[in-house]
């Protein structure tokens, strides 16, 4: 593969760079579907406050006004919407950018920046995808914007007026064609962000149980919409990751596909797809159509290629992850080095069938053995943990490998002017919230919502059909990224998640048990008062004192962590003999052992700093000519060969303290 000029964190991917995963109700343990999100917000500040917007009756001929959402705190400050977003003190309303006829009466639903899952169960999870046209909000500081509707309230308004997805899809599609859409993350008119200006969803319904992917961009001239939507299998899973999925839409089969009228036209008329591209009568692949592939049109010389494997591998390894990881069998079937482009040819499916495996699920938390047959096997704790994945275990692992350093964080930082690449984990330390939502009949849905990384949260249940909001743990005014604040929940998790990067390897293993314990403790919990009584409000208060109490319990575990891991120690308590592990968080062996880290090369004369990096400016200094480098080179490798020999000759030498340590 060429190397990458494109940085993952700048130009290319967008804020919004989030991971959807769905089970259909065939392959779910429960009989229902389940749809989970991770908003993997980037380098913005996120309002993570999580919000409840109650069932409502409209006077006729009232409007629903629709707005740019921000990311930031404070998303939205609005009369017209939730109490939650109504102006506090010095805060001035948004203004809203368009308006539509409002229904009757709308549903009380779960809402973050995206809208979630409602009282009669209907659930979304979001995916920021690319394509080839890019729109933009008319609002006053962008002239050249011209769309009234983003996914953020697209999402909303779904789950305002419908019950089903079906229903969903369609009111979000027409609702888009109507006012125009646009996405927050599409750049400007003179630098289009092709690579985030179009999104994905998954709906998924309580009743009948159904599972839709939809996809929507704006239409030809920064106007309207074109969008597909799909039902899929029900003993399928699926897998999204910034991408459209939608490859084969069946224009003559209505019953399991929708889309915009004209919905080939564009495509057409730019010459992103004919007609005799189609498999069967009636095939369009949307994604090979509308999905952004880099060219000389849209992409800067030199970069097409570069940006091509970027785009590629940032969504199709999270997908074949994730269908290894839920369908084994199935999973085993494709290249994990495909890649997901328009282009690929033979490229993945949207969703992939539950297939039986001889294979055990496992992780620090859960182990899961699927049955011998395979419907209804992917339960949600398996989803949880393929949220938490960081290719564990395959030859992409990122928590091994000189850039995990010696306790195999998974977590990599925002890189500027280098070329290269990191793989894009599912979990990412970015992650503001995730959740994992599963719709059940009789207004009995659950929100499963949790904080930060996905690898350092445990979810807890909110009821879909709560008629009071989540507690101030989680959606009190004010609370922010930029203050640290102890009645936050959101701060507590981050809290833990930062302090991981630590030691990672030994912190994050306690956390996870902590989160299973706390997770079984909850699904207990639920099934006791589940029984006990069939009032939902009665549900909802234990389920509020149940995240209240769980969100101070990871405070506590926060201090019980920043006691036993700082300094470098492991910590137990202030017995002189065995209270402190000295060597608990020693350094592994291969990497002390590696010449980058020069620590068994060290000599009074040096190397002091280990000899690669300093190899590499001496070789790259400007000047040096090529017999000058291969000089370099064998002197260094003179070098290294005797002070390895040096090391050998003073195997007898002992230092105490555990800084030096030479051994035979």
């Amino acid at each position: 593969m060429s190397a990458i000029l494109l940085l993952l964190n700048t130009l290319l991917i967008p804020n919004e760079a989030c991971t959807i995963i769905a089970v259909g109700k065939d392959a779910s343990a429960t009989g229902f579907p389940m749809v989970s999100h991770s908003d993997d917000s980037g380098p913005s500040t996120t309002d993570v406050r999580l919000v409840r917007v109650p069932r409502r009756q409209w006077p006729k001929g009232a409007t629903r006004k629709l707005y740019e959402w921000h990311i930031p705190y404070p998303r939205m400050v609005s009369k017209e919407m939730a109490p939650d977003y109504h102006p506090l003190p010095g805060q001035e309303e948004f203004e809203a950018i368009g308006e539509i006829p409002q229904a009757e009466e709308t549903w009380a639903y779960w809402d973050t920046e995206y809208g979630m899952q409602n009282e009669w169960g209907l659930s979304i999870g979001e995916s920021t995808a690319t394509a080839m046209t890019a729109g933009w909000a008319a609002t006053k500081d962008k002239p050249w914007g011209h769309n009234k509707v983003g996914i953020e309230d697209l999402t909303k308004l779904a789950l305002e007026r419908c019950k089903t997805a079906r229903c969903a899809v369609q009111t979000m599609g027409d609702i888009a064609v109507q006012e125009g859409f646009y996405s927050a993350d599409t750049g400007s008119p003179d630098a289009p962000a092709y690579s985030g200006s179009s999104e994905a969803l998954v709906v998924v319904d309580a009743e009948p149980g159904d599972m839709w992917v939809f996809n929507v961009l704006t239409g030809k001239k920064n106007a309207s919409a074109i969008w597909a939507a799909q039902r899929l299998p029900s003993d399928h899973v699926a897998a999204v990751g910034n991408s459209f999925t939608i490859r084969s839409l069946d224009l003559n089969d209505a019953e399991n596909n929708l889309f915009s009228e004209g919905v080939t036209h564009l495509a057409e008329e730019m010459g992103w797809w004919r007609a005799s591209d189609a498999k069967y009568p009636g095939d369009f692949d949307f994604f090979g159509a509308y999905g952004y592939q880099p060219n000389k049109e849209n992409t800067p010389p030199g970069q097409i290629e570069s940006m091509t494997n970027l785009l590629a591998y940032y969504s199709g390894r999270r997908m074949w992850r994730i269908f290894s990881l839920l369908s084994p069998s199935e999973g085993a079937k494709l290249d994990p080095d495909l890649g997901n482009v328009p282009k690929t040819k033979n490229p993945y499916p949207p969703s992939v069938k539950l297939a039986p495996s001889n294979k055990s699920f496992s992780c620090p938390s859960v182990e899961y053995v699927p049955p011998k047959a395979p419907k209804h096997s992917v339960t949600r704790e398996m989803v949880m943990e393929a949220l938490r994945d960081h290719y564990e275990g395959t030859r992409y692992d990122l928590t091994q490998g000189m850039a995990a350093g010696p306790h195999g964080t998974p977590n990599r930082g925002p890189v500027k002017g280098i070329t290269g690449q990191w793989e894009r984990a599912i979990s990412m330390f970015r992650t503001a919230y995730s959740y994992v939502l599963e719709p059940r009949p009789g207004r009995r849905s659950v929100t499963w919502f949790g904080y930060d990384a996905a690898h350092g949260t445990v979810w807890l249940p909110f009821y879909g059909a709560a008629e009071q909001g989540a507690p101030a743990t989680h959606c009190h005014h004010g609370f922010n990224m930029s203050t640290f604040n102890t009645n936050a929940g959101w701060w507590a998790f981050n809290l833990i998640n930062q302090y991981s990067d630590l030691n990672f390897r030994q912190i994050n293993k306690e956390v996870r048990l902590k989160a299973a314990s706390i997770h079984q403790k909850a699904l207990e919990a639920m099934k006791t008062w589940e029984s006990e009584s069939g009032d939902l409000q009665t549900w909802v208060e234990h389920s509020n004192h149940l995240a209240v109490q769980s969100v101070n319990e990871w405070w506590d575990l926060a201090w019980k962590l920043i006691a036993k891991y700082g300094r470098l120690v492991v910590t137990y308590n202030e017995s002189e003999t065995l209270g402190v592990n000295y060597i608990g968080q020693m350094y592994p062996a291969w990497w002390l052992e590696s010449p980058d880290v020069g620590f068994t090369l060290w000599s009074s004369r040096g190397p002091f700093h280990g000899i690669l990096d300093r190899l590499s400016e001496l070789v790259a200094s400007e000047g040096t000519s090529p017999m000058a480098a291969q000089c370099i080179l064998a002197a260094l490798a003179i070098t290294v060969v005797y002070l390895v020999g040096y090391r050998h000759g003073q195997s007898n030498q002992k230092v105490s303290g555990g800084y030096v340590a030479m051994d035979p």
